[in-house]
């Protein structure tokens, strides 16, 4: 219904002879045969670097939207998440597919597609300063005097600033630098979406004893991709491709591999029993669309890195 309604408009504005706003999107990310894609730094399991090549969920979903789209494809990463929107808006990206937060105030500036992923805001903390009963970020509010690490120009940083003095909150460039901040005693906690702090627990088990995971939600957020506004078509073509990875298993494929099995930390995880293989590629088709997303990774490791 939603690419009905845009050909409509279309339509109507191409018979009242009303201009297209920065129409075309797709044509011309087809004419240079390159989608740019600017990724969240240091954000695992959604970007990373293993072995110097990007990885992640959005990594993975970036090369099945270019291989659609049958262009290349290139990634950037800024350096700060504040950088994201405006890197994009000068033209450096052509989407921001960044576990980025859909908020009213991005909207005012960029076009969000619908969601693909769903978080709550969540928190780890030393746990000797922690009570007993604690389990959510809000328990965090319990602690006198605490000091939180934040990652920068981020949704985290809007939200602390809401409930802590300036004075207890600390910035770090990337939620994993706020994670170290912990081991290193600069900080007593910190706060990022709930899968970040779900993966950092599990992949740091000895770390068990000395930091606590505070992961009942509080918040319902949720994740989506940014482009630049004014181009109804592409906005909906995308909001296609979102629906496409959420029914035809790509998408609780790439949870079940980057949230259960875990095989990119290196680390042996033992995966939730309620989800097993067998749930995945319980039919030819899921199995083939393993095999295709295991083709796209391995095509696309260069001999030099596709990033800046």
């Amino acid at each position: 219904m939603k690419l009905v309604r845009c050909l409509l408009i279309v339509g109507l504005c191409l018979a009242v002879g009303l201009p297209l706003v920065n129409a075309g999107e797709i044509e011309r990310i087809q004419a240079k045969g390159e989608l740019v894609v600017s990724l969240n730094k240091g954000y695992p399991p959604f970007s990373m670097l293993i072995d110097g090549q990007p990885a992640g969920l959005d990594v993975d979903l970036a090369r099945l939207l270019a291989e659609y789209l049958g262009v290349e494809v290139r990634f950037i990463r800024p350096e700060s998440y504040d950088q994201q929107i405006p890197r994009l808006l000068r033209g450096d990206s052509d989407i921001i597919m960044a576990a980025m937060t859909r908020r009213v105030e991005r909207g005012l500036k960029v076009s969000f597609t619908d969601p693909y992923f769903e978080v709550s805001q969540s928190a780890l903390v030393r746990r000797k300063m922690a009570s007993a009963q604690a389990n959510s970020y809000f328990d965090l509010l319990d602690i006198e005097g605490l000091r939180l690490g934040v990652k920068a120009g981020t949704t985290h940083e809007i939200f602390a600033r809401e409930l802590f003095p300036a004075s207890a909150i600390n910035l770090y460039p990337t939620a994993a630098d706020a994670a170290e901040a912990i081991l290193k005693g600069e900080v007593d906690a910190m706060v990022a979406d709930s899968p970040f702090v779900r993966v950092w627990e599990r992949t740091h088990p000895e770390h068990y004893r000395e930091v606590q995971a505070l992961l009942e939600p509080v918040t319902q957020e949720f994740y989506a991709f940014a482009i630049r506004p004014g181009d109804p078509m592409f906005l909906n073509w995308l909001n296609l491709f979102v629906d496409q990875i959420k029914i035809d298993g790509t998408l609780d494929l790439l949870n079940y591999e980057y949230f259960e099995v875990m095989s990119w930390t290196g680390k042996p995880a033992l995966p939730d029993k309620k989800l097993t293989p067998a749930r995945f590629l319980k039919n030819r088709f899921v199995e083939r669309r393993k095999a295709l997303i295991d083709e796209r990774r391995k095509a696309a490791t260069p001999a030099k890195p596709v990033y800046d």
